[in-house]
């Protein structure tokens, strides 16, 4: 199941509090309460069991049906311009929507009580065998004791030290290699990552702020003359991760100065022919593959830390890291799910079985072994590793931004004790311990416009939108458009005017990001009752904060 029904309880949530001043629910509380209760119901069906896959897409087709007519109905009032309107939403646009509710769980409780023979037990299998038990794992396997494991590559990183650091050649020398290394040397330091649709902007940004921490805002331009002067007659290392084609390197090889001072860039690819390209002088360093114990190794470090692995684990340990093929993205995604896994013989074969299925006879290995790994998820933590997907390749966001965006999006669902972003952080946590995220320590935008008009048209169908993030865009006014997403739970935007009256319109508002603007109408913002993280001026506020302005 990878459809969460909580961003749909959340609205109905909003909408049935006692206490909101927007809405006037009285002659549909029975059908919404209704509605409300079944879906919830559902929701907790749907927890209680890892998937139902005759019923996912079903699921999800009338879950969007739902949020659709609620929120269109929303947005209509609101367009209207009253304070406060009767939520009057006709009977029949309901009426399906719950019948095919009371279906859904009805095939649910049979396929759960007295149906599909191999369902049932895929998912007793699944209840009994695999599901997490994170209170039966010894507290002394941290996940700091694994986040920065490094195995089988010694003998490549002595040639590649030599290539680097050796005084025998001093002019600018490119070392291609076809993997990942960071190397710490030199007094000038650079890393971008490049990926197949790269951003050149972007890219020069990245090795900017690298060589002198600062944010460079400059056109694409200026930006090469900038990164050609401040590596000129210095001794420098470029790390540029991951080059799909030639046309990347021809256009930006001319701004790496030779300077004849030993020098060096290191490019990562998966294409010989790039790296005969950039450097057809020498041949391109081809990193190994682990070997068995180095396989087992890393799995060993990841599952166990400093602990020794029990006996009975052991045989089917190295069978599974050795199936992994060597691949130490493999071996770190199966560690990571093994982790959380109970140790016992019998899930750890289960598992085992599942890794060879993945990838043998296979051209997509590590793909197959992502989505074993994903196919555990607990179903609250599918929708937020799905939501990467919004993101080009390559891209990097911070941790808190991402937060955000999962709150905002009404994926997550506090206990009563804590508040959602905290709740989400652990959501976050619990995704980088099963390495299906990885942490870096900087941010990377792939996204460039510069506009001084927001591009109306590619929003107009949008009205719907829960998060509109623009801070990857300079406009010289705020975009009036932006008053007409009154939907819009999560709202960044870097203009250099203040935030004109009106933006109290947005009245679902519950993260305002305009680092560089005022609000002309202060007073607005206390109309903003959902507003839970603030950040305008310089200045950023959390809900009690931003409240009490």
């Amino acid at each position: 199941m990878a459809y969460n029904l909580q961003p749909l309880i959340t609205i109905l949530e909003g909408i049935l509090d006692p206490h909101q001043p927007r809405w006037i629910v009285d002659e549909n509380n029975p059908q919404l309460q209704s509605l409300f209760d079944k879906v919830t119901f559902l929701q907790k069906l749907l927890d209680s069991k890892s998937s139902f896959p005759k019923l996912d897409s079903k699921i999800r087709e009338v879950v969007h049906e739902a949020e659709d007519i609620l929120e269109s109905h929303m947005v209509d009032c609101m367009l209207s311009g009253s304070d406060c309107v009767r939520f009057t939403l006709s009977t029949p646009d309901l009426q399906q929507v719950r019948r095919d509710l009371d279906s859904l769980m009805e095939q649910a409780e049979k396929l759960l009580e007295m149906g599909d023979e191999k369902m049932l037990r895929e998912l007793d299998s699944a209840m009994e065998q695999l599901k997490l038990v994170d209170k039966k794992m010894p507290s002394s396997s941290s996940s700091s004791s694994k986040s920065a494991v490094v195995v089988g590559i010694d003998e490549d990183l002595m040639q590649l030290k030599d290539r680097l650091i050796g005084q025998q050649q001093k002019k600018l020398e490119i070392v291609p290699i076809v993997d990942l290394l960071i190397v710490d040397h030199f007094a000038y330091r650079a890393w971008a990552t490049i990926s197949q649709d790269y951003n050149t902007r972007q890219i020069l940004k990245s090795l900017l702020r690298c060589i002198t921490g600062k944010e460079c805002d400059n056109h694409t331009d200026e930006l090469k003359d900038m990164l050609y002067k401040s590596l000129f007659g210095r001794k420098y290392l470029i790390v540029l991760d991951d080059i799909w084609s030639t046309r990347f390197w021809d256009e930006m090889k001319m701004y790496f100065p030779g300077n004849n001072n030993g020098s060096r860039i290191v490019i990562t690819t998966r294409e010989s022919n790039v790296a005969n390209h950039a450097d057809s002088s020498r041949s391109q360093h081809q990193v190994q593959l682990l070997s068995e114990s180095e396989s087992w190794n890393l799995l060993h470090q990841l599952v166990f830390g400093e602990e020794e692995c029990p006996l009975v684990l052991q045989e089917i340990g190295r069978k599974i890291a050795k199936d992994c093929g060597g691949l130490p993205l493999a071996i770190s995604v199966i560690g990571g799910l093994l982790s959380k896994m109970e140790r016992s013989e019998n899930v750890w074969r289960k598992i085992g079985d599942n890794v060879v299925a993945a990838i043998s006879g296979s051209d997509e290995r590590c793909y197959s072994i992502l989505s074993l790994s994903y196919n555990h998820l607990p179903n609250h933590l599918k929708p937020c590793f799905l939501y990467m997907g919004a993101f080009p390749e390559d891209y990097v966001i911070s941790g808190p931004r991402l937060v955000q965006l999962w709150v905002a999006e009404g994926f997550v669902k506090s206990n009563g004790e804590r508040c959602l972003e905290e709740e989400a952080e652990d959501w976050l946590k619990s995704l980088v311990e099963r390495n299906l995220f990885m942490v870096n320590d900087y941010i990377i935008i792939c996204i460039d416009f510069w506009s001084d008009e927001f591009p109306s048209d590619a929003f107009f169908a949008a009205r719907l939108l829960r998060v509109l993030d623009l801070r990857d865009m300079r406009f010289s006014t705020f975009p009036a458009e932006i008053f007409e997403f009154v939907n819009l739970r999560f709202l960044g935007v870097y203009c250099y005017s203040n935030l004109p009256r009106g933006i109290s319109r947005l009245w679902n508002l519950q993260t305002l990001i305009a680092p560089n603007s005022k609000f002309d109408e202060p007073a607005e913002l206390w109309k903003l009752s959902e507003l839970r993280h603030l950040k305008v001026n310089g200045i950023e506020l959390l809900k009690d904060e931003a409240m009490n302005l």
